[in-house]
């Protein structure tokens, strides 16, 4: 029951860290093109593969809060917050929901074609 809740801010926490990684990258690709012009640098694997795993770490953090909660009503006859795992995790699932459009976000520009995020001055 305490392993499960802990994954929840684990989770949480990982998702935001790989999502950024994922936004870094992103802005360095973005460096490497060539100025006001809609030419990007080729999209590397880690960054498509640590912009998924930001949702996918998100909606898991979700889903493992959901379970403890089920499992603490089950064995304690308590709310999820009646604990202490269980109160980390409650509090963690809604820091979580308010990352989950950002992890969303990253994905996004990870996938987006050339010229859709433009930045600069082309004057």
């Amino acid at each position: 029951m305490t392993r499960q809740a802990l994954l929840v801010p684990v989770s949480t926490v990982l998702g935001v860290l790989v999502a950024g990684y994922a936004l870094m990258v992103e802005g360095h690709r973005m460096d490497q093109s060539v100025p006001c012009k809609a030419v990007r640098a080729p999209v590397a694997l880690t960054e498509y593969v640590a912009a998924w795993a930001g949702p996918t770490l998100g909606v898991a953090a979700v889903a493992a809060c959901v379970l403890a909660a089920c499992s603490i009503r089950r064995r304690c006859a308590t709310g999820l917050w009646a604990t202490k795992p269980g109160l980390l995790a409650y509090v963690s699932v809604w820091l979580n929901i308010a990352a989950i459009p950002f992890e969303l976000l990253v994905l996004l520009m990870a996938h987006s074609p050339a010229g859709v995020w433009g930045g600069g001055d082309c004057g």
